[in-house]
């Protein structure tokens, strides 16, 4: 006859036996090793770049920013040349920038990049972005010879004193010249509000005028000097009989003349932001209109 009592013994024992056996298995399986998880370096990207067409001289650049940062904007081409030193940029606050001194019917690859902060991290990306963008191209209907002489005698005359018809038509709707800061009138289309004689042509005419530095820009004559000083409509005199052509006469904002216009007379002694009336005349072509634009 069986002992009970020993075959309740035997079998607690090997039941502790056993439940001892899996612990110690487990006891003895090595740990895996913890593996930090690298965090990604964090990012500051350009997003949202547009660029568009402001004249044959200027491409407007605009992009989302970060507020308190600095942007880098490059601009680069095949076509600039020898005029490359023209290139401006000109800043509006950090997401916009105006590019000026450039060339009619031209293409340009423009990068903006974030520059970098005192707070970023040191492992911060930053990230730009790449568009490409023309110069207004345009249509020629015909050049005029050269006028040779000191051509850039650029006078001016107020806004307020175009009052009659067809002068207070063809500036109606312009604006001070929100890009280059010279003051002088523009229109819908880029152009520079200016008075010519009539051997160029009549109100509502549009010109593309080039300096002998690679500056281009257009004007839109508003006013006529008539058959002007030397009688054929090409200039009046600037500083006296002999002295200067002024050939381009600007018509400006009576509220936004520069003072140093107002003193010397002429926009014709400085660069405006990438806009350099510093030379003489080159070229004029009359040209036919393009597509409006907004600044």
């Amino acid at each position: 006859m069986l002992n009970t009592e020993l075959l309740i013994n035997n079998a607690a024992k090997l039941l502790m036996a056993g439940t001892m056996a899996v612990s110690s298995q487990a006891a003895s399986v090595p740990k895996a090793a913890h593996k930090s998880v690298k965090q990604a370096a964090p990012v500051v990207a350009v997003t949202d770049l547009k660029a568009s067409t402001i004249s044959v001289s200027t491409i407007k650049v605009e992009w989302k920013a970060e507020k308190g940062r600095d942007y880098y904007v490059e601009c680069s081409t095949e076509t600039q040349g020898e005029y490359i030193d023209n290139v401006y940029f000109e800043f509006r606050g950090n997401s916009l920038c105006y590019i000026n001194g450039l060339r009619e019917g031209s293409e340009y690859e423009i990068t903006v990049t974030p520059e970098p902060k005192k707070k970023d991290k040191k492992n911060t990306e930053l990230k730009g972005q790449t568009v490409n963008a023309e110069t207004e191209k345009v249509e020629v209907i015909w050049e005029f010879e050269p006028i040779d002489g000191w051509t850039s005698a650029f006078a001016g005359e107020p806004a307020s004193a175009l009052k009659n018809m067809p002068a207070s038509g063809a500036i109606y709707g312009s604006v001070p010249d929100p890009v280059t800061h010279t003051g002088i009138r523009r229109d819908q289309y880029g152009d520079y509000c200016a008075a010519l004689g009539l051997h160029f042509g009549l109100d509502g005419d549009r010109y593309l005028v080039e300096m002998n530095n690679g500056t281009q820009f257009t004007v839109k004559q508003c006013d006529s000097k008539g058959w002007a000083d030397d009688g054929e409509g090409k200039w009046h005199w600037f500083g006296g009989v002999g002295n200067g052509k002024c050939i381009v006469e600007f018509i400006y904002d009576d509220a936004s003349l520069p003072n140093c216009v107002a003193y010397n007379g002429s926009w014709g002694y400085w660069n405006w932001f990438g806009l350099d009336l510093g030379s003489n005349i080159k070229s004029i072509k009359k040209i036919n209109y393009g597509d409006p634009i907004e600044y």
